[in-house]
């Protein structure tokens, strides 16, 4: 089973960062619409957040290329400025039961709005 990763912000189609993100997907996989526990937050930068939380945050799951996982998340993590005090990378169970990465912001969110629809 090729590792699986749950995006909600700008790593989702149509978003500013899947361009980075599909290269790296197994050919033919579909993209799968599904929702994790958590807290999203608009930040100041005009990216979302993903945190800790009870609120259900709308995303997608997308399949990672077997062979070329280890090169797709460490490009990613250098994206999302994992190392760099941005997110973190985390397993992650979505309501559909998929265990999957997923960045979450590990840092204060004072100042930030929470995001309450489909970001």
């Amino acid at each position: 089973m090729s590792p699986r990763l749950f995006v909600y912000g700008t790593l989702k189609p149509g978003h500013s960062r899947w361009p980075i993100l599909e290269p790296h997907l197994e050919p033919g996989a579909p993209v799968v619409d599904d929702q994790v526990e958590g807290g999203l937050w608009a930040t100041p930068w005009g990216w979302p957040a993903l945190t800790e939380g009870s609120e259900t945050v709308r995303g997608v799951v997308v399949e990672l290329c077997t062979d070329r996982a280890d090169e797709a998340l460490a490009d990613l993590d250098a994206v999302e400025g994992v190392g760099a005090g941005l997110f973190e990378r985390a397993e992650i169970v979505t309501r559909a039961g998929v265990t999957c990465w997923v960045y979450v912001w590990p840092n204060p969110t004072d100042g930030f709005e929470p995001v309450h629809e489909v970001w």
